[in-house]
Formats: C-alpha cells, structure tokens, sequence
C-alpha cells in the first residue's frame, strides 16, 4: 500500500459532516502511515485512527473508502473498498487531512456519491453543498448554518475538465435540479419539489432563485428598518414571478411572526406575489397535493390531474420528509 492516501465516497462524506474543530486539530498531527515496515493493515489502522479523530463513530468506519488513480494499485484487504478514479484528476479539489492522508473536497465528493446515494439523497446533499448549512453524519443530528464550501458552477467545470469520473453522468442530471443559496434542509426540500419534472412526482418548473437578496425601495424604508430582504424561492415562469416562502417549527415564535408579517406586507408592496409552505403541508398527502395545485395555478401552469402523477408526487414527498423530526406522515387517497 504506497502512500499518499486518498479518502474518497461515503468516507470523505464522513469526513465533511464531522466535527470540524476535530477535523482541524487532526490536520496538527502526523499518524506516520508512510513510516517503513507498516503492513497494509497497520497503515489501514492508523489512517481509521485518523478519522475516528476526526470525530467519526467507529461504527460508521467498518469499511474506508480509498480511492487510486490504476487498477494495478487497488488496495485488497479487508475494512477498505477500493474505487480507481482514472487519470487527470482535479487536483484542485483535493486537500490534504493529515500527512500522508488526503480527501476529496466537498464538490468532488459529491460527484462521487452519484454512486452511493439514491437520488433524493444525492440532491439533497447537492443541495446542503452549493447552500449554507450542513447536516451531521446521522440523519437525526440537527443542521448548523455555515457558509457554502462550493457552488453549482463550480461542480459543472470539475465535470466539465474532467470527464468521465466515477458518478458524472448522474452528477450532471441532478444539477439540472440543484439551486445555490439553499439555507436549510425544508428549502432544499422544497426545491427539489418545485423543480422535479413531473415524471417524478415533483412541479416541474425551472428558474428558481434561492435567498435572492431585494433591495426595498427608499419609498418603503418608512415601513420597515431592513433595506434589503431575502424570498426563500423566487419562481420565474412564462413571465411571471411567484414568491415561496417555507415557514417550519422555528417560525411559530411570536417575534419571527411578526418579521414575517412586515417581509410579507413589503413584498406585496413592491409588486411580489407569495405562497407560504409549511411542516404541516409537507406532512399531508392531500394538504401538499393541494399546496402544489395552488403553486401550479399562480403560475398559469396546466392542470395535473392524472393518478400515477398523484402518486409519484406523494412518493416523493414522503421521500422527502423521512428524516425531517416530529414529521407524522398523513396519508390520504388523492382526490
């Protein structure tokens, strides 16, 4: 086993969602995987001593993802799955754990999980790396508001520079659907259904802005100390512009009320039209059907009626809502 070492898939997933004050006190030290007289398995060792620094459960390290530029190089031993990657890697979007340990950055990474995730999964993580949150390595771990590590551009010129890797054409098909300046995971959530074609369930439509910043017109500044203001989704169809704004548990405190009553009063003022989207909508068959009826209609588009779209669109949102807490799923048969 030759040295460097890259971390690679659902490892460098890993890696991504632990701990990142862990992550930087590793990059201090040196586990010596280079070290002469190592067995495969020891340097293995230390390289799962590494991450288990990082603040990774050891549970979630049975199997380390590496990757090799050749074939000939594959690492065969147990605990390791090994991926060849092929030449002209992007080096760019490599960096450097621990001495001898590399990762793929947070784009690369996720050109990779094409290979792993599911789609909803894959989108969702698009979602959470071009946007400004990041989720746990457990599903029921709470989101934290950080800055985005990348973008969708960003993603397109690695696919672009370096075609065929490993998860690229499946990359590329959920960049269609993946917005930046996503700021948690219920806006990502309604994204993708806004932006799913209809053969999957989702609305269909395309040109949506995320957290577009507004400036407010200085004939509104008497209404309202903000000067600027942010629509969570902002549609634009045939012409027509709709406003989507997702409200979920932490908007039911009385001061975040009445922000929201003053951002609504000036958007209307300045000409914006919006349709709220909540928890509880998202938790009903029929109250999300008919949320969606009312997306459709605002936006002049055509009526969806028929029955295997119907539950397409409940698949997808229980898809959805599967790691959301406190979610209580009501279904109900479509009308």
């Amino acid at each position: 086993m030759d040295t460097p070492v890259l971390i690679s898939h659902k490892t460098a997933w890993l890696v991504h969602h632990a701990p990142q004050d862990l992550v930087q006190s590793v990059a201090k030290r040196d586990y010596k995987i280079g070290a002469q007289g190592l067995s495969t398995q020891q340097r293995i060792a230390r390289i799962r001593q590494a991450l288990t620094d990082c603040g990774i459960p050891s549970s979630m390290l049975a199997t380390i993802d590496i990757s090799v530029v050749f074939a000939f190089e594959r690492i065969r031993t147990s605990g390791v799955a090994c991926h060849v990657l092929g030449q002209n890697l992007p080096y760019d979007h490599i960096d450097e754990l621990t001495p001898g340990i590399f990762v793929t950055d947070e784009a690369f990474t996720f050109v990779l999980a094409a290979e792993w995730m599911d789609r909803i999964e894959h989108l969702e993580y698009g979602y959470e790396v071009c946007g400004d949150y990041r989720m746990g390595p457990r599903a029921s771990d709470p989101y934290v508001e950080l800055p985005a590590t990348t973008s969708k551009d960003q993603i397109v010129e690695i696919l672009d520079q370096h075609p065929g890797k490993p998860g690229a054409t499946r990359a590329r098909l959920a960049l269609r659907h993946i917005y930046d300046h996503s700021a948690s995971p219920m806006e990502s959530a309604s994204a993708i259904a806004l932006s799913l074609p209809t053969s999957e369930g989702g609305l269909g439509t395309r040109g949506i802005e995320l957290n577009k910043p507004l400036v407010i017109p200085k004939q509104l500044w008497h209404c309202t100390k903000a000067r600027t203001l942010k629509i969570d989704a902002l549609i634009t169809y045939q012409r027509k512009e709709l406003g989507i704004e997702y409200k979920g548990g932490f908007h039911d405190e009385a001061e975040r009320k009445g922000a929201d009553a003053e951002r609504e009063a000036i958007l209307a003022q300045m000409g914006y039209r919006t349709i709220t989207l909540t928890s509880a909508q998202f938790a009903s068959q029929l109250a999300f059907h008919r949320a969606m009826n009312n997306i459709r209609e605002a936006l002049g588009m055509p009526r969806c009626t028929d029955a295997e779209y119907q539950r397409k669109q409940n698949e997808l949102r229980k898809a959805l809502i599967r790691n959301w807490k406190g979610a209580q799923d009501a279904e109900a048969p479509a009308e």
